[in-house]
């Protein structure tokens, strides 16, 4: 009797247990009509509309991508799309197990379905490029429609510094971005033409497509001769004062002093309580171009020359940055923020100039190509000449096309100064100040 009652205790149990089983088993699908897939770069979106199953928690899809790596993705019931990616070049009839999973994480029966891709960022990138000339180098124009993803590493060849032998060197890697863009490369190891090596790499790390340019030529360009070049003053706003305790004038824009090496070296010289010889350019009263009030230079490089841009320095902070009266005290905020340039090969033809280059900077950067420039930040004072021998100079650079033709002359705007910079000498009346200007060409 009592084995009788234990093997019925037995059996009770075992059937708790089937009922249970059953109640857990995850027996639901997703109908293969409720799934569609859309191809996009790289992969594909996986759109999906759940069967209305209260324990459904996730969707879950495995396939094999581009490398034939297992991959797994899976996505919230709230949800009604996944990412499929993991590919480079586009593909067709890829394979996709899809399945539900419970909160148990245990998974339906699956459905087998395929789906199509389109070439990734890193391989679309390549569908259309151009890499072309430029001003001592390269660039590389690129439109990759849609979401663009990926990196891509340019190289060139030329000689390694480490074994003087010819070698692929990397100039820089950038991520790719979507729509129309072009990437400058000036190289320091100046040819006739380059051979540039383009690969490009998903965010994985596995290299998507590589391609070799060859013969691509460098335009390479140098300083232009100031000796010749003359800066006409139409409106007659250039101080032109060679007395001591002034040296201001447009010929010192050309005198090949790029710092203020020659102010000074006439501090040291002189002693104490210098007068406040400047070696500069200064114009105005209101030497700023406005649309009631408009002003100009010309510069007059004397012949025809493909130019590829025009610096403008600022003197640096020196140690002792006296100044004549002209100056209100403060230098900085003197120097342009806003220039535009037009050229023309005949100077007395208004219809003749054509817009070549522009600058803009905003007045209220955090960090303006004027800080160094004398006045603006004490910390980047130049106390000796060894100090200003070891500087780096303090420019702006107006950069022009490769396409351009040759021009003579070239008419400068300054539309804007840090007028605003020092909040007690202010610059109210717009005097425009350079230090030094210099062409390059090709």
């Amino acid at each position: 009797m009592m084995k009788n009652n234990i093997l019925l205790l037995l059996l009770l149990i075992c059937g708790l247990f089937a009922c249970k089983d059953d109640e857990t088993f995850f027996d639901v699908s997703i109908p293969r009509e409720n799934i569609r897939f859309k191809p996009i770069p790289g992969g594909a979106v996986m759109y999906y509309s759940l069967p209305e199953f209260t324990d459904i928690f996730a969707v879950r899809a495995e396939y094999n991508d581009y490398k034939g790596k297992k991959m797994v993705k899976i996505a919230s019931y709230a949800y009604d799309s996944l990412v499929l990616d993991g590919f480079n070049e586009a593909r067709n009839e890829v394979p996709v197990r899809i399945s539900l999973l419970n909160q148990s994480n245990e998974a339906s029966k699956s459905v087998e379905m395929t789906f199509n891709t389109e070439n990734s960022g890193p391989v679309a990138f390549f569908e259309n490029i151009e890499v072309l000339p430029y001003w001592d180098g390269f660039q590389v124009k690129y439109d990759v429609p849609g979401a663009a993803t990926g990196l891509c590493n340019v190289f060139f060849i030329g000689m390694n510094p480490m074994t003087q032998e010819l070698d692929t060197l990397l100039v820089e890697t950038f991520a790719i971005e979507s729509g129309k863009n072009v990437k400058y490369f000036p190289l320091a190891q100046r040819r006739e033409s380059n051979t540039v090596v383009l690969k490009t790499e998903d965010f994985r790390g596995n290299v998507a497509m590589q391609k070799i340019y060859e013969g691509i030529a460098s335009y390479n360009v140098e300083r232009l001769d100031p000796s010749e070049f003359e800066w006409i003053d139409p409106f007659h706003l250039s101080q032109e004062n060679d007395n001591n305790g002034s040296m201001l004038g447009w010929k010192y824009l050309f005198d090949g002093d790029v710092k203020g090496v020659r102010k000074l070296k006439f501090q040291e010289s002189y002693g104490q309580n210098p007068p406040a010889n400047m070696y500069t350019f200064i114009a105005g009263p209101f030497a700023v171009n406005t649309v009631e009030s408009p002003k100009y230079f010309i510069l007059d490089i004397k012949e025809s020359k493909q130019v590829s841009s025009i610096r403008m320095y600022a003197m640096l902070n020196l140690n002792s940055m006296t100044k004549p009266y002209v100056f209100n005290y403060f230098y900085g905020n003197k120097l342009p923020n806003w220039v535009t340039i037009y050229a023309s090969n005949d100077k007395d033809d208004p219809d003749s100039w054509v817009e070549v280059g522009n600058f803009y900077q905003s007045p209220t950067a955090a960090v303006p190509w004027i800080q160094k420039a004398g006045d603006i930040d004490p910390n980047s004072r130049v106390k000796t000449m060894e100090e200003l021998e070891a500087a780096d100079p303090c420019y702006l650079t107006v950069n022009f096309s490769e396409k351009n033709p040759s021009y003579r002359y070239f008419k400068i705007e300054f539309n804007g100064v840090f007028k605003d910079k020092d909040s007690y000498w202010k610059n109210p009346t717009e005097y425009v100040t350079l230090h030094e200007v210099e062409v390059y060409g090709k």
